[in-house]
């Protein structure tokens, strides 16, 4: 039988304690072996703690960070061994641009979406969910443009569109034009106390509180329902 594949959509810090007991378990337990993908290696320093203590409390001690260098460029030999070798696969969270450039873009986005389908584990938090779904939205605030902008993600769920920070940013405008743009008709608010679990590419539950649940009922009247789950 094939290995259930997981992804773990974090909306925000508050979220760590919460996803950490299902996203170890997946990973191999204390045997795990975590690859963190972060945007520079200062972030990931300032952060570390934070982000692996709850993997410490559970007796997992092994972790490779995966960052570019001072110039932004990645080693993409170390990147793919270390993706390899890991049984567990976290996206920090940051600027969504940055990240997808580094982390949704190829190379590494085949190696991900490989060790993905081999039922490694993955788990996003913020700019690392937005990236792991089939469309990313890129905000006018991160990328100083014109209005959102949709680029193809790493592709980990699909029938659904996502908004992290979703009470605390009130994303539900961005959320509801991210559905529009792309004509899907299920979009799932995730609060920063959330993570909403996905088995074998489906929404299957939600861990912490709180998710909502965005229903596009008429596209050309743009026409909608949201029920907290």
């Amino acid at each position: 039988m094939a290995a259930k594949r997981r992804l773990f959509l974090l909306g925000g810090t508050p979220t760590y304690k919460v996803y950490a007991d299902e996203f170890v378990a997946a990973a191999g337990g204390h045997n795990a072996v975590m690859a963190v993908l972060a945007q520079t290696r200062a972030g990931w320093e300032k952060y570390k703690v934070e982000i692996i203590q709850p993997w410490i409390e559970r007796e997992v001690f092994h972790y490779i960070a995966i960052t570019p260098d001072e110039n932004g460029l990645l080693d993409g030999e170390s990147a793919d061994l270390a993706l390899r070798n890991a049984t567990g696969i976290f996206i920090c969270g940051g600027n969504t641009p940055t990240y997808h450039q580094l982390f949704a873009s190829e190379p590494l986005r085949t190696i991900i979406r490989q060790r993905y389908q081999m039922g490694v584990p993955v788990a996003g938090i913020s700019a690392g969910a937005l990236i792991a779904l089939k469309f990313c939205q890129l905000t006018p605030d991160e990328t100083k443009e014109e209005g959102l902008r949709i680029v193809q993600g790493l592709g980990l769920a699909q029938d659904f569109v996502i908004g992290v920070h979703y009470s605390e940013w009130q994303a539900l405008p961005e959320v509801l034009e991210v559905m529009s743009q792309t004509k899907t008709k299920i979009g799932f608010g995730i609060d920063e106390s959330a993570c909403l679990v996905c088995e074998d590419g489906k929404f299957a539950r939600f861990l912490g509180q709180s998710v909502f649940q965005i229903e596009m009922t008429d596209f050309d009247k743009r026409t909608y329902t949201v029920r907290r789950l």
